[in-house]
């Protein structure tokens, strides 16, 4: 028991250190302001305010600024939800209680399928209404009082934090998000280079699977970067467009078996000219305007080569998507006039669902323990269950991240037991109870600094405030605080079983993620014709990289699908340009359109789609359309090399249904 103890204390992150010290002073400062206000402005419970300033407190300006102000918009919606089932259900526990897990398990559910502060917005929303219903559903003739107080704490919490780091804390992000996409794009110029030079083949695809990932979290830094900078939320649209292209650069290089070797000199100059590109946006942080005028010279050289094969047109492609990701990312420095596409995102309606339905069990196994126990802690349970179901609910490791939050409030119960009958008691003025309590919130406010500690310092931050929290007479009842804090324990433990019982299961949002690439597939080929292309092509190119990330070092060839369901895209958006150019009642335009008819009706079978190109291939080439001819072929190639991956068994079944279909 001795060495446990020691190794808990051990693992406490220590406070005051110069890399933290300003981020660590200026927590404690905002928690002390709303403190005071708290104080001032005579609030039931002065310390909510103080305790929305720890749930808060980021390293980040952008994210305290924008998490805020969603932060404000969850708390109004919960407080009109909690109105509303106050309403209906004030006198029926049961069902009031059934109202709001079905509201937590919404809201969970929305979160989950929303991104950024959007995501914060509905996790807030989803608690608010636990943290002020709990004590309604005891006491409901003072229901709208508690959602007053509840909303005036969020207000002022929220007030406070975003006044000091908006007058203390330096604006980073717009400097960072320049800088790695200087650097994502250096190293694509460089994995493009390494492609037509053939150096380390092996190396450049766990080259080109990493970098996939790190542009994917460029979009991350976004979502932060928007909330402290204007420039960046205005030409957020811009850049995740960009971001898109440059994704395309990426996964377009990874099985390419084109022969590159018949312009050894045209591509020689190429890989040369991409080297010293990538070099000068090192240097200088890039240019791009300028840099995307470079590749488009380079993209020139190799369209406009008499000898160009197969490997040089789509090397070309490449270049393009290179340099519209530069044309879209010189809008920080250069107003685009141009419209910008639409960026479309992957949505886990599955996850979301057993998410909601997770949160949902949990609210209700708790409300099962109070309602047969009696205890008078219930709300204490409502208002624990909430934050913890809503802020796990997509962690990749939920159950390591709340045994973090047990480790946290272990560490909260400790301190808060000596901070509220040690220290408390001797204290008669505002300025030594700050000075106290900013000695206990450091610990915590420095931990959420680091990422493996984020979670533990977040339990402690909330539940040191929580169990020390008075009102505006003190009260020092060591019961009641040994209550409250065996409370806080039941929650985290009906929490942790509740995640046990419905676990996150790595292996089945594999399989999700890879049947959501192969549906994209089919809804691509059953609507080649209305389709948005660069939208569709974006959207996949999101489940690619999240399955990237899901198999992490694992993975080998499956994301091939979903790089030829990318090229099956390009290929298909040709084609409908190139038959759009033709005379609406030409023979060979009729060609085109029942070749693309009937591969949308046999969508579900690839290999059958596959023989209908080849056939549509042949009919072009009877009728002298040479250049659709080819380019029916090679939609036809992608075609069986997809047929081959997605689905084996049906190939076998193959001559049967050809048969049937060729007549």
């Amino acid at each position: 028991m001795t060495r446990l103890t020691i190794r808990l204390f051990a693992a406490i992150p220590r406070p005051w250190m110069s890399a933290t010290f300003a981020y660590v002073l200026r927590g404690v400062l905002a928690a002390g302001l709303a403190l005071w206000l708290g104080f001032e402005l005579h609030l039931d419970s002065p310390f909510s305010g103080a305790s929305t300033v720890l749930l808060l407190v980021q390293p980040v300006q952008g994210a305290v600024r924008g998490k805020g102000f969603y932060r404000m918009l969850g708390t109004l919606a919960g407080l009109l939800a909690a109105c509303v089932l106050t309403g209906l259900f004030a006198q029926q526990m049961l069902l009031f209680l059934l109202g709001i897990g079905l509201w937590l398990g919404f809201c969970v559910a929305t979160m989950t399928v929303l991104r950024h502060y959007q995501a914060t917005a509905a996790v807030v929303a989803g608690y608010t209404v636990c943290l002020a219903l709990g004590p309604a559903i005891v006491a409901p003739q003072k229901a709208f009082e508690h959602i007053m107080t509840r909303g005036t704490a969020v207000a002022l919490g929220v007030l406070c934090l975003s006044l000091v780091v908006t007058l203390f804390s330096p604006r980073t992000m717009e400097n960072t998000i320049r800088r790695t996409l200087a650097e994502v794009c250096a190293r694509s110029a460089r994995l493009l280079a390494m492609r037509l030079s053939g150096e380390q083949g092996v190396e450049r695809i766990a080259q080109a699977h990493q970098l996939a990932i790190d542009i994917g979290k460029v979009d991350d830094l976004l979502g932060l970067g928007r909330g402290e900078s204007v420039l960046l939320r205005a030409r957020q649209p811009a850049i995740q467009a960009g971001l898109a292209h440059l994704q395309a650069v990426v996964l377009d290089m990874h099985y390419d078996r084109h022969c590159l070797e018949n312009d050894a000199t045209l591509l020689a100059q190429t890989s040369s000219g991409l080297h010293a590109l990538s070099q000068r946006m090192i240097d200088a942080d890039g240019d791009y305007r300028a840099c995307a005028l470079i590749v488009d010279q380079l993209r020139i050289r190799v369209d406009a080569c008499k000898r160009a094969t197969p490997g040089p047109r789509s090397f070309g492609e490449q270049l393009a998507d290179l340099s519209a990701a530069l044309q879209h990312f010189s809008s920080l420095d250069h107003r685009r006039r141009e419209p910008v596409r639409a960026v479309s995102f992957h949505r886990n309606y599955a996850d979301a669902a057993r998410n909601g339905c997770r949160a949902l069990l949990a609210l209700l196994a708790t409300g099962a323990v109070w309602y047969l126990s009696g205890w008078d802690q219930g709300p204490t349970l409502l208002a624990v269950v909430g934050p913890c179901c809503t802020l796990l609910a997509t962690a990749p490791a939920p159950e390591q991240g709340m045994a973090g939050f047990i480790r946290g409030t272990f560490y909260a119960v400790i301190a808060a037991a000596l901070c509220k009958f040690l220290l408390l008691p001797q204290i008669n003025d505002f300025p030594l109870l700050l000075l106290s309590l900013a000695a206990f919130w450091s610990f915590g406010i420095h931990a959420t600094s680091l990422p493996r500690n984020a979670l533990q310092g977040v339990a402690y931050l909330i539940g040191f405030n929580t169990l020390v929290s008075t009102g505006g007479t003190a009260i020092y009842d060591f019961a009641d605080f040994a209550n409250q804090s065996l409370a806080w324990f039941v929650a985290m433990a009906i929490c942790l079983l509740a995640f046990q019982i419905m676990p996150r299961d790595r292996a089945r949002d594999v399989r999700a993620l890879k049947r959501s690439i192969h549906r994209g597939v089919r809804s691509l080929l059953r609507r080649a014709g209305a389709v948005n292309h660069p939208q569709w092509q974006a959207q996949q190119q999101h489940r690619i990289v999240t399955l990237k990330n899901l198999l992490g070092t694992e993975s080998t060839l499956d994301d091939r699908a979903g790089w030829l369901s990318l090229q099956l895209s390009r290929q298909l958006n040709q084609l409908h340009h190139k038959t759009c150019e033709l005379g609406a009642d030409s023979a060979v335009a009729q060609c085109a359109r029942t070749g693309i008819r009937r591969m949308a009706r046999d969508a579900d079978v690839p290999a059958i789609s596959a023989a209908q190109a080849r056939r549509t291939a042949k009919a072009m080439s009877r009728l002298g359309a040479d250049h659709l001819a080819i380019a029916y072929s090679n939609l036809a190639r992608l075609l069986e090399q997809y047929a081959i991956i997605a689905s084996p068994v049906t190939r076998k079944r193959q001559p049967l249904n050809f048969r049937s279909n060729m007549t």
